[in-house]
C-alpha cells in the first residue's frame, strides 16, 4: 500500500498543531496560490487541490485521528503477516493445458480400454482377474476402472480403508499481543490535550465514546492502544479497553497487564509526565 502524503508538511504546520493553526495555514495558502489570484504560478490549480485535500483530512477530527494512526504505523515492507508465503505462486495453467492433462490421464486410458484385446490384458493385471478373460473384465468394468483411477493404482484393494477424518478441530492458540507502539501513546496524549483545551471535560467524554466505537469497528491493536491511552490520560475507567483486548484474543490477565504497560509509558511521555509530576 502506498504511503499517504504528508498533509502537515503540505500545509506547513507541525503534527501537534491546533485546528485553528491548521485552518489559518490552509486559508493563507489558498489566498496565495488560488488560480484566481496567483495568475503567474503555472501549477496554482494543482496546489490548490492539494491544499484542499490536506484540509479535508486534517480539518475533520475523526479523519485526522485515522490519518495520524496511519502515519504512526510501520510501513508494509517492515512486517510480513504470518499467513504470507515467502515463495512466489506458480503460474496459472491455461484452459487448454488443463484440458490436455485431463485427456492424457483420464480420457486416453478410457479410450484404450475399448480397443480389441486391451480389456483382457488389463483384467489379467488387475487383482481378481481370470487370466485374460475379456468377458470377466466387461462384467466388472466399472469396478475395475474406478480402481484404476484411484491414487493407489492397480494395487488398491476393494476394501481399502479410507483415511480417518477428524471429527473436531483443535482450539486455536491464544493470540500473541504485539508490542505497544510508543508513537501511538504519544499521539493519544497530544489528542487528549487538544480535546480538553478545546471542548473541556464534556468533550473528552464524548470523544472517548466515539473512540471506543471506532476501535470496536476496526478491531486493531493500535486502535485499542490509542483509545486506552486516551482514557488513562483523561482519568477515565479502562474496563471497556480491557474488554476490547479480550475480544482480540488475549485473556483478562494479559489485558490488565497491557493496560499497566500503557500507564507506565504514559508516565514517561510528555506533556502527561509533566502534568503528573
Amino acid at each position: 500500500m502506498a504511503a499517504a502524503p504528508d498533509y502537515y508538511a503540505m500545509l506547513g504546520v507541525k503534527p501537534d498543531a491546533d485546528q485553528a493553526v491548521i485552518r489559518a495555514a490552509w486559508k493563507a495558502l489558498l489566498r496565495k496560490y488560488h488560480p484566481d489570484t496567483a495568475r503567474g504560478v503555472p501549477d496554482a490549480a494543482d496546489r490548490t487541490r492539494a491544499f484542499n485535500a490536506a484540509w479535508a483530512v486534517l480539518g475533520n477530527n475523526n479523519s485526522r485521528i485515522a490519518y495520524d494512526l496511519q502515519r504512526a504505523a510501520p510501513p508494509d515492507d517492515e512486517t510480513r503477516p504470518g499467513w504470507a508465503s515467502p515463495y512466489p505462486m506458480p503460474p496459472r495453467r491455461g484452459a487448454g493445458t488443463t484440458l490436455a492433462l485431463i485427456l492424457a490421464f483420464v480420457g486416453l486410458p478410457a479410450v484404450a480400454m475399448t480397443l480389441p484385446g486391451v480389456p483382457g490384458q488389463v483384467a489379467a493385471m488387475l487383482p481378481g482377474g481370470d487370466g485374460g478373460s475379456a468377458a470377466s473384465f466387461a462384467r466388472s468394468s466399472f469396478h475395475q476402472v474406478r480402481r484404476l483411477l484411484t491414487p493407489a493404482g492397480f494395487g488398491a484393494g476393494s476394501a481399502a480403508a479410507s483415511p480417518a477424518i477428524p471429527t473436531s478441530t483443535p482450539a486455536p492458540a491464544p493470540a500473541a499481543a504485539p508490542q505497544i507502539d510508543r508513537a501511538t501513546i504519544r499521539l493519544a496524549v497530544r489528542q487528549y490535550g487538544r480535546v480538553v483545551r478545546r471542548d473541556g471535560r464534556s468533550g473528552v467524554a464524548a470523544y472517548s465514546r466515539g473512540c471506543a466505537k471506532r476501535a470496536v469497528d476496526l478491531s486493531r491493536w493500535e486502535s485499542d492502544d490509542f483509545c486506552a491511552a486516551f482514557d488513562i490520560a483523561a482519568g477515565r475507567d479502562t474496563a471497556a479497553s480491557a474488554a476490547r483486548y479480550v475480544r482480540l484474543g488475549i485473556p483478562t490477565e494479559a489485558a490488565t497487564a497491557r493496560l499497566g504497560q500503557i500507564r507506565a509509558q504514559l508516565r514517561r511521555t510528555p506533556p502527561f509526565s509533566k502534568q503528573r509530576a
